[in-house]
């Protein structure tokens, strides 16, 4: 029974990080009541989670395990699997760092993974539409946190700005 769980939370990672961001969010507004703004709250805890382990996560198993990673989009593996992760490993340490960094670091990794990110979903919604490929990985919780992840950090970053 235990296996499936884990087995549900690894190909939900992303899910699982951002249940614990929210977790720690409300955690963080807790013990400061009211000392931090609220969005930078909430950006922190997104850019840790959502960002910065799901980004290593993503990059680590495209690296590590092209075929499951693959498998899991629905895709054949390809020698691109490499670029992937390590693009994926780059953002998630962006994000990583960007827990409590400079504004202007903040902005530069909310446009690059809001790139990326959208990107990403771009190329899910072909392959919905196109190949009619809605495997978990293409058109699950994947896609939906790559569409909503980004305007969350749109948001966070302008209410956040000096």
């Amino acid at each position: 029974m235990l296996a499936k769980e884990i087995q549900w939370m690894l190909s939900n990672f992303n899910v699982v990080m951002f249940g614990l961001a929210i977790f720690f969010m409300l955690v963080n507004r807790l013990v400061t009541r009211g000392r931090v703004p609220e969005y930078e709250i909430i950006y922190r805890w997104l850019a840790l989670f959502c960002v910065g382990f799901s980004g290593i996560y993503a990059g680590l198993m495209h690296v590590l395990y092209p075929e499951i990673a693959a498998s899991a989009i629905g895709w054949a593996n390809s020698p691109f699997q490499y670029e992937v992760g390590m693009a994926g490993l780059g953002f998630g340490l962006i994000g990583l760092l960007s827990f409590n960094a400079s504004y202007g670091f903040r902005l530069a990794a909310v446009i690059g993974n809001t790139i990326w990110l959208w990107g990403d979903a771009t190329g899910h919604i072909y392959q919905m539409t196109q190949s009619h490929n809605f495997t978990n990985g293409n058109a699950g919780s994947w896609f939906i946190l790559d569409v909503f992840l980004p305007l969350l950090l749109i948001a966070c970053i302008v209410k956040i700005r000096p």
